[in-house]
């Protein structure tokens, strides 16, 4: 399993800078915050339920949820505004539904809208606009909202885990490197190629990770460095 520190190395092994003036710990962290956070994008684009997590919300003729102000069941913040924390602060909504308390299937997914006008015309709707979620009815009982949190990786940390995409974590170590191409104003060809037939392998695996096909890219490892 990739690690925080291997991926580290396998950066500095890349931007080839032995003297750490240039490069310090503090700016290699950032550029691989930056690559991990484009990483984490290629995989909402395609399948943003690879990273997705419920909050749980108790309501009482509620037809407006302030998502910065209302904390989950059971959280100490919310997952939205500024007291919310990394690994639980809101980056992508995917979904809103009733549950039944006896039942783990939904009883009644609601239909996103896209303006509030809308929700007159459509039953059983809500409006996800800046901070809250606006249904079309009042409800009361036990939502979901099943969403994408932010990411929580300390990349300073030895051992440390980042996500279950292992077989190409590489790819963080790659996006990372173009943040350091543009600091340095130059470009490392075969690093660029490389980039783009790994990223082209993972698109690949994501969008056949799910379905009955194989759930895996054949030869992976073989373009894979450092192993």
């Amino acid at each position: 399993m990739a690690t925080t520190d291997y991926i580290a190395n396998v950066l500095r092994t890349y931007i080839d800078e032995p003297d750490q003036t240039f490069v310090d710990n503090a700016l290699l962290t950032r550029f691989l915050q930056i690559g991990y956070q484009e990483f984490r994008n290629r995989v909402m684009q395609c399948d943003p339920n690879i990273y997705a997590t419920q909050a749980v919300y108790t309501l009482n003729n509620t037809t407006s949820l302030d998502l910065t102000t209302t904390n989950p069941d059971g959280a100490a913040t919310p997952i939205l505004g500024p007291t919310s924390v990394n690994g639980s602060q809101l980056e992508m909504l995917i979904a809103i539904y009733r549950q039944e308390s006896n039942s783990a299937i939904p009883a009644r997914i609601l239909n996103q809208v896209q303006n509030v006008q809308a929700l007159e015309a459509t039953n059983n709707s809500f409006f996800f606009s800046n901070n809250s979620v606006t249904f079309s009815y009042s409800i009361s009982g036990t939502i979901r909202v099943s969403y994408v949190p932010s990411a929580n990786v300390d990349w300073t940390a030895a051992g440390g885990y980042i996500d279950d995409m292992t077989l190409f974590h590489d790819l963080i170590a790659l996006y990372a490197y173009k943040q350091y191409a543009i600091v340095d104003a130059a470009e490392n060809g075969p690093l660029i190629s490389q980039l783009g037939k790994r990223e082209s392998e993972f698109m690949q695996y994501l969008t056949s990770r799910t379905t009955g096909g194989p759930n895996y890219v054949q030869d992976v490892t073989s373009s894979i460095l450092f192993l």
